[in-house]
């Protein structure tokens, strides 16, 4: 049998949707470098030149996850979007699509990115950009600065990530996790607002 050589390119895409696999059917314990060329039937050392090693492994899935959030943030608020309130349900929709379409392997792999510092921080720095994302979005509408600011957005992005791992597990319908991650967005806002008065 002959197994046909991969671009590293497509070889990475290939071993982070195995390893996305693997912690969809194993949880996130389960991933190992080592496991993963097992699974991906390669030999040892390319997962390691791909990723230098486990934390590597799991913040590139995350990467993978924020990048294509991003660009659907991007996309989305693109859109004619005229009105606060359509901004809103805009971004609500998007986020919560978008954690529907990683599946419900995403939350297990932002959970472990709490392992250690480096980890922590590589999360932190993905959240920081969907939080600029959104504050970009929102500024021609109400402007999110100082301490209140990054208390909304904080607010606003737990919001988001809870509604959007319980709507990717079955646990929420889209449309009730979208609805109520607006409502949230809408109220936090709207306290925003009431507190530069």
């Amino acid at each position: 049998m002959v197994v046909k050589r991969l671009r590293k390119e497509d070889r990475r895409v290939q071993l982070l949707e195995v390893a996305r696999g693997i912690v969809r059917q194993q949880g996130t314990e389960a991933l190992t470098l080592g496991y993963l060329a097992e699974r991906a039937n390669v030999t040892k050392p390319i997962p390691y030149d791909h990723f230098g090693d486990r934390e590597g492994l799991l913040m590139a899935l995350y990467q993978d996850y924020s990048d294509q959030q991003l660009k659907k943030f991007r996309e989305t608020l693109k859109v004619d979007n005229k009105t606060l309130e359509k901004t809103v349900r805009f971004f609500s929709a998007a986020y919560i699509d978008c954690a529907i379409s990683a599946g419900p392997e995403t939350g297990p792999i932002a959970a472990a990115l709490s392992g250690s510092r480096a980890l922590q921080t590589f999360r932190e720095a993905c959240v920081a950009d969907c939080a600029d994302c959104l504050r970009m979005a929102l500024s021609p509408y109400i402007t999110l600065k100082g301490v209140q600011g990054e208390a909304a957005l904080t607010a606003i992005i737990g919001a988001a990530d809870a509604l959007s791992t319980a709507a990717s597990n079955g646990v929420l319908a889209r449309n009730v996790a979208e609805n109520t991650l607006s409502g949230a967005m809408f109220g936090v806002l709207n306290t925003c607002t009431n507190s530069t008065k």
